[in-house]
C-alpha cells in the first residue's frame, strides 16, 4: 500500500510574521507603509471545490493506491492586463498594481504562472489579508527563461499580489496566472505549530541523526503538481561520477502519477524545500528552510501506471543549487548484498525531516518485479520508533555507510503498526533494470563519465569537467585518464628533485601519499590500484611548485 499525506507549510516564525523561504530579496511591500486599503481593488472570487465529491474522490483514492491529494488547482486567467487595480505612490517615486484572490474555505492558496518576468528594479509579493505571512520580494533573479514561476504556499483563503514598479523602470512587467491551488488539508503543523506525523517519529535533531546530518542535507520535502491536483513526497539531492554537482533528486515514479503521469508545464511549477526541519529533538517547526521550484524529467520507471518497475523518477532542478542552500549531494551503492543496517531520512505526512532506524538485514522481495524492492523493518530507539507515513515516500534509504540504497514505495509501518514492513525501490535496480534507453535508467546520469563504480560517495563540493589529459600552463599531466590502476605523471621536461605525490578522494580525505627517489626524468608512473573506483584528486609538489590533477578510476 502506497502512503501519501499532505504537505505542511513551511514555517518561518519571527513572531506571528511568516516570511518567504523561497529565493527572494525579503523586505515588505510598498502599501505595508502607507493608508491604502485592500478594499477597493479587483478582486477575483475563485470557485471552492465541491468538498463532498473531493471527500468521495479522495476514497476511492486509497482503494487504487493514488498519490495522497492535499489541494484542487482552479484555473485562473488573470494577467495585468485584464486583472488588477494600479495605484501611484508618489511617496514612494513609483506605482502599484493589485490584485486579491479569494477562495471561501482554503487552509492555504498557491499561486503559479504560466508567463512572468520582472524587471531589473522592481519587486514583487504575495501576502495574505491579516499581514501575517508574506512571499518576496521577487525580482528579476526569479525569472526563468520558460516564463514559469510558482510560490510556495500563502496560509489562508486570500492572497493579495502586489508588484511595485520604480519610477524610473520603464520596462514592462509580465503576470499571467496559470491556476491557483486551493490547499484543502494537511496543514497542521503551519496552521497550529504542532508535529503534523505520528507521535513516534523521531526528528533528525535527536541523538539518532547524530551520525546522519552530511545526508539528511541531501533529503527534501517536494510539492508535486500532476494536472488538476497538487501532492507530496520526499526525495533526494544525488551526486555523480563527475562531481560537478548537476542538481539531480531522486524520488519515487509513483510521486508523479495521478491517472496521468504530471506534464512539463505541472514540473515547471514543483517546490523543492531543503533543510525543512527542527533544530531541536522535541522541535515542531521548521528554521532555516531554503526552497527552489521548477524541473525536469531525465528517466523514470513506469511503476506509477502499473505497477511495474523499482519505482523511480529522476529529475533535474531548473538551475543550479545556491550554494548558501548548503545541500549535500547524497552518494549511492548499486549493490545487490542486503545491508544489515542504516536509515531512512523523510517527511512524514509533509512534517519536519525526521528518521527511522533499521537493525536487521534487509530482505530482497518483489513488488514491481523480480527482486525490485528490499523489504526493511524498523527498530525501537532511544527517543521513539521511527516508520514511514504519506509524503515519506521517494525518500532514500541508507546503508551504514551513508549511501543512498533504495527509494520508499510504500509499506504498513505506522505508529500503530511499527513492526510491519516497508518497501524501498532498490537502486541497483533503478541503474539499468527498467529499460535499455537513458530515459529509464540511471546510469547514463549518474555516471556520466561511464566508469561503472558500484559506489560513489557524498559531496559538497562540486569539480570541474576540464580535461585533465592534457597538459596545463605549468606542462605537467597526468594520463591514461579514466585509468583502471596505474598513471603516468608527465613533467613535460627532466626534473630533478623529491617529488611528493597526495592522493585524495572526492570528499577532500587523504588517501595516499607516494615520495620519489632523488633522481627524477620526465616521467613517473603512480599505482591506484586497491583504491575503489571513483573521482581522485593527486596534489604533485615538484621543484617548490603544487599543482593539483583529477584522475579517474574505473573498477
Amino acid at each position: 500500500m502506497k502512503k501519501f499525506l499532505p504537505i505542511i507549510l513551511l514555517l518561518i516564525l519571527i513572531s506571528s510574521f511568516k516570511a518567504s523561504a523561497q529565493i527572494s530579496q525579503g523586505g515588505l511591500p510598498p502599501s505595508f507603509k502607507t493608508t491604502l486599503s485592500a478594499a477597493d481593488i479587483d478582486n477575483i472570487i475563485l470557485p471552492s471545490p465541491d468538498m463532498q465529491a473531493v471527500a468521495a474522490q479522495d476514497e476511492e483514492y486509497l482503494k487504487t493506491a493514488r498519490p495522497y491529494r492535499i489541494g484542487i488547482n482552479i484555473p485562473v486567467n488573470a494577467t495585468m492586463e485584464n486583472s488588477g487595480t494600479w495605484t501611484d505612490l508618489p511617496n514612494h517615486s513609483g506605482k502599484i498594481w493589485r490584485l486579491k484572490l479569494h477562495s471561501a474555505g482554503a487552509s492555504g492558496l498557491n499561486i503559479r504562472f504560466e508567463d512572468f518576468f520582472m524587471p531589473t528594479g522592481s519587486k514583487f509579493y504575495i501576502y495574505n489579508e491579516s499581514h501575517t505571512h508574506v512571499l518576496g520580494a521577487f525580482t528579476e533573479v526569479n525569472n526563468n527563461d520558460d516564463g514559469s514561476f510558482a510560490t510556495e504556499v500563502l496560509q489562508g483563503e486570500t492572497a493579495i499580489l502586489e508588484y511595485f514598479q520604480p519610477s524610473d523602470v520603464q520596462a514592462k512587467a509580465r503576470m499571467a496566472l496559470s491556476n491557483v491551488a486551493y490547499i484543502y488539508r494537511g496543514m497542521e503543523s503551519y496552521l497550529k505549530a504542532i508535529a503534523g506525523s505520528g507521535s513516534c517519529e523521531v526528528n533528525i535533531a535527536c541523538s539518532e541523526g547524530t551520525n546522519w546530518q552530511d545526508e539528511k542535507k541531501g533529503v527534501l520535502l517536494i510539492e508535486t503538481v500532476i494536472s488538476g491536483g497538487t501532492f507530496l513526497c520526499s526525495g533526494s539531492v544525488m551526486n555523480n561520477t563527475k562531481g560537478d554537482c548537476t542538481p539531480y533528486v531522486l524520488l519515487a515514479d509513483h510521486c508523479s502519477y495521478d491517472a496521468a503521469y504530471a506534464s512539463a508545464a505541472d514540473m515547471n511549477t514543483w517546490v523543492f524545500y531543503f533543510h525543512y526541519e527542527a533544530t531541536t529533538c522535541t522541535g515542531t517547526a521548521p528554521s532555516g528552510v531554503k526552497s527552489m521550484t521548477g524541473c525536469t524529467l531525465k528517466a523514470h520507471d513506469t511503476y506509477g501506471s502499473n505497477n511495474s518497475g523499482s519505482d523511480f523518477y529522476l529529475v533535474q532542478l531548473k538551475t543550479a543549487i545556491p550554494a548558501s542552500n548548503n545541500a549535500y549531494f547524497n552518494g549511492w551503492s548499486r549493490s545487490t548484498s542486503p545491508s544489515s543496517s542504516g536509515v531512512g531520512i523523510h517527511h512524514p505526512a509533509g512534517d519536519i525531516k525526521k528518521i527511522s532506524t533499521y537493525t536487521s538485514a534487509l530482505t530482497s522481495i518483489s513488488v514491481g518485479g523480480t527482486g525490485s524492492h528490499w523489504e526493511v523493518t524498523w527498530a525501537a530507539t532511544t527517543n521513539g520508533h521511527g516508520v514511514t507515513e504519506g509524503g515519506s515516500s521517494g525518500s532514500p534509504l541508507f546503508n551504514s555507510a551513508g549511501l543512498v540504497i533504495g527509494t520508499l514505495t510504500g509499506g504498513t509501518s505506522y505508529c500503530t503498526t511499527p513492526n510491519d514492513p516497508d518497501y524501498y525501490g532498490k537502486f541497483a535496480q533503478h541503474w539499468t533494470s527498467n529499460g535499455t534507453t537513458s530515459a529509464k535508467q540511471l546510469k547514463p546520469w549518474l555516471d556520466p563519465l561511464n566508469t561503472n563504480p558500484t559506489t560513489l560517495n557524498g559531496t559538497y563540493s562540486c569539480t570541474s569537467s576540464i580535461d585533465e589529459t592534457k597538459k596545463s600552463e605549468t606542462g605537467i599531466s597526468v594520463y591514461p585518464n579514466p585509468t583502471r590502476g596505474a598513471v603516468t605523471v608527465d613533467f613535460g621536461a627532466p626534473v630533478k628533485g623529491t617529488a611528493i605525490f597526495t592522493v585524495n578522494d572526492i570528499l577532500g580525505q587523504q588517501v595516499r601519499t607516494i615520495e620519489s627517489g632523488s633522481a627524477l626524468s620526465t616521467t613517473l608512473t603512480i599505482d591506484l590500484s586497491g583504491l575503489k573506483g571513483g573521482i581522485y584528486f593527486i596534489g604533485i609538489t615538484v621543484d617548490n611548485r603544487t599543482v593539483t590533477r583529477k584522475v579517474i578510476l574505473q573498477d
